[in-house]
């Protein structure tokens, strides 16, 4: 593709001017696809950040589709950190871009396997509950009458909450698949989707199928012109980069889960209405009988080891309140007795699987039950993998560099259970030898990468620039809104600092304020929390009165995060309070949104195990992980919470920090300077209001 037909998209009197109603020229926009295009053309890397109001979708997307157009053998996969950036991808942008051009190509949606219904599973599981199914209340009720209108087929897509448990029932699970066997093959929503994706020179995808796909091919050593999990490509754009480095950690955390396991165990052996266990109907084509009773024996075993282990954990860390620990190799003596209690567990798995193994080996099963023989052996199989991560959490004298740590979960009852959990210290080196190096283009971008000194901080954690020779190109298009006119960043300097050891002056001062603030505004609030014990201590306190002034308030929690911003975004006058999932990718523009309070800095908990640890490593090589991590993160996720607020060039509006840091703290200056420099006066608590008012109604 050339320059020229970049230019005639996006330049003054270009194919976008001209077919897209109110459409203003912005230079940011052009700059940004002209860098897309010279990626492609060069086969480098770019990282750029694209300020709100760019429109960073179609400054990629048209580079992407000229490049499909002109070569129709190579493929390019969309990456996105979150569902609704995706959808909107797939179902908005790219049908408008197609009609403002007047072209096209085959794009396809891609979503990891276990989002879609598996019509086999499902149609068992109904007639296994056949009276459940028939009551139109039920799960299982609603699911059958969704199943029968349902195009996708995706989870996405169901318009009721749903049980994690009865979704794993159901779901197409790859290592269930019976492909072209099953009698559903040419009606599955998952091959449809496949056969889709194959046809498609676009595709759009998420961060964590991409992962799947680039270890699936590191660990088989495939290479990317042939099929993986994905279809071949060759090109690849990462959407929502600020969240590669989470994402990719979350994916390659190998976990070993005790509700996981036991629910593994509990269907190779429960029965189903008259229909018998896994392995009662697979016995008599068994020429030793017997081995299936050995291996009742263990399932039997096994499940109280694991009941034992997670007791034994429970009890110990009920000591420190159930907090995340990390493990360092300095208290691996500490350790005698929980190797002692897991030892049972990881060597009963492993004894379990070669039973099982030689079961399935020498059994005779007719053709139409040897879907059994592979179920059974993908439970086994998944059982002795989390054994195995067990097994390499009590291999002190192996551990590496990698984080060890425990995480205690909460079940829907209010039981505990402790997750065992492997995590690499550093995702750099995965990221680039498994996909970086692979693919011919990569173009990173977000809202937010850059901070003062550019993109080396997050450069640094995901590995690029990786290599001297390999072009690395970079752009920063500031937004084209005015934020010195149109946002008043308030933050003041008097606010008090937590107390733990006396924290109601705080929670008074931060409640009060709240109100108050959220009446100056009359409303159209999103406040932002970073503790969730605190968010709720805040609104059981402000709610009735905001109640009594005629102001709705919605809060985390109380209902599904799709259903809660409708409802906000519905209600011009209403105001929100959340955690940690709001601070990005909630898009209000209007009215709707015009404060934002921010309570208090975003820096992650101290304790975290993996931050924790990754902070210690930096500062036993004479760095420091709080300047060099905890500082830029939380820059970072700041400036994310920041960028709520305008979303369009009429938007106006206030944002208030709570948190007197950022004015006090050495740090603070720097962390202001990362922000759109937007009017900000100095501020005490007793003029937040005053300032909130003059600003929205008297200038």
């Amino acid at each position: 593709m050339t320059e020229e037909q970049v230019y005639q998209v996006f330049d003054v009197g270009g194919s976008l001017s001209k077919g897209f109603h109110g459409y203003e020229y912005r230079e940011g926009q052009l700059q940004m696809a002209l860098k897309v295009r010279e990626a492609y053309e060069r086969n480098g890397i770019l990282v750029v950040e694209a300020g709100t109001g760019i429109g960073k979708s179609f400054a990629y997307l048209v580079p992407a589709l000229l490049h499909a157009l002109e070569h129709p053998d190579e493929r390019t996969v969309v990456a996105t950190s979150t569902i609704n950036l995706q959808k909107q991808l797939y179902e908005k942008d790219i049908p408008m871009l197609f009609k403002l051009l007047g072209t096209a190509c085959k794009v396809a949606l891609a979503v990891g396997r276990g989002n879609y219904l598996c019509l086999r599973r499902f149609l068992a599981k109904r007639d296994e509950s056949a009276l459940l199914a028939q009551d139109p209340e039920s799960d299982l009720g609603r699911l059958t009458s969704w199943a029968r209108q349902t195009e996708s087929g995706q989870r996405s897509d169901y318009p009721y909450p749903l049980p994690g448990d009865l979704w794993g029932d159901i779901n197409c699970d790859g290592d269930l698949c019976q492909g072209f066997k099953c009698p559903y093959f040419g009606s599955c929503f998952y091959q449809k989707a496949k056969r889709r994706t194959k046809e498609a020179k676009i595709i759009i995808s998420n961060h964590h199928l991409l992962f799947s796909d680039a270890a699936w091919r590191y660990e088989n050593q495939a290479e990317f012109d042939e099929d993986g999990i994905l279809p071949a490509f060759d090109r690849l754009i990462l959407d929502e980069a600020h969240n590669i480095e989470e994402n990719a950690t979350s994916y390659f955390t190998d976990t070993y889960d005790p509700k996981e396991l036991k629910r593994q165990l509990s269907i190779m052996q429960r029965r189903s209405g008259k229909r018998p266990s896994l392995i009662e109907q697979l016995v008599e084509y068994a020429p030793v009988p017997a081995l299936a009773d050995r291996i009742l024996d263990d399932i039997a075993f096994l499940g109280g080891a694991v009941d034992t282990l997670d007791q034994y954990l429970v009890q110990l860390f009920s000591k420190n309140d159930y907090q995340p620990c990390l493990v360092t190799a300095e208290q691996q003596s500490r350790l005698a007795t929980f190797a002692d209690v897991a030892r049972p567990v990881y060597e009963t798995t492993e004894r379990m699987a070669a039973k099982v193994s030689q079961f399935i080996e020498q059994n005779h099963a007719p053709e139409e039950l040897e879907f059994r023989l592979k179920e059974l052996k993908v439970r086994s199989e998944r059982i002795k993998a989390m054994g195995a991560v067990l097994s390499r959490f009590c291999d002190f004298p192996s551990w590496g560099s990698d984080i060890h740590w425990f995480n205690p979960e909460m079940g829907r009852d209010k039981s505990r259970r402790m997750q065992i959990l492997i995590t690499p210290l550093n995702i750099a080196p995965l990221l680039v030898n498994a996909l970086f190096k692979k693919q011919d283009t990569v173009v990173c971008t977000s809202a937010t990468l850059s901070l003062g000194e550019g993109f080396q901080y997050w450069g640094s954690r995901v590995g690029l620039p990786y290599d001297d020779k390999r072009p690395f190109l970079t752009g920063i298009y500031p937004s084209p809104f005015d934020y010195k006119k149109n946002l008043l960043l308030l933050t003041p300097a008097d606010a008090p600092e937590l107390d733990r050891s006396n924290p109601e002056p705080y929670v008074r001062y931060i409640s009060e304020t709240i109100f108050q603030s959220i009446l100056s505004s009359g409303g159209g609030a999103l406040v932002l929390f970073t503790s969730y014990a605190m968010l709720k201590e805040v609104r059981s306190r402000i709610e009735p009165r905001l109640r009594a002034e005629g102001l709705h308030v919605l809060c985390q929690g109380e209902s599904d995060r799709f259903s809660l911003l409708r409802s906000f975004i519905q209600d011009q006058d209403s105001s929100l309070m959340a955690t940690s999932s709001f601070w990005e990718g909630v898009d209000a523009p209007g009215q709707t949104l015009r404060l934002v309070i921010i309570v208090k800095l975003p820096f992650q908990v101290p304790s975290d195990p993996v931050f924790k640890a990754r902070c210690d490593a930096i500062d036993r090589d004479g760095g420091s992980g709080f300047m060099q991590i905890a500082l830029p993160e939380t820059t970072m996720k700041l400036k994310q919470g920041f960028g709520r607020l305008l979303r369009s060039k009429e938007d106006r509006g206030v944002v208030l920090v709570l948190d007197s840091r950022l004015m006090n703290k050495s740090y603070g200056l720097g962390m202001i300077r990362c922000l759109p420099e937007s009017f900000h006066p100095e501020t005490t608590s007793g003029t937040i209001c005053e300032h909130i008012e003059n600003f929205m109604y008297r200038d």
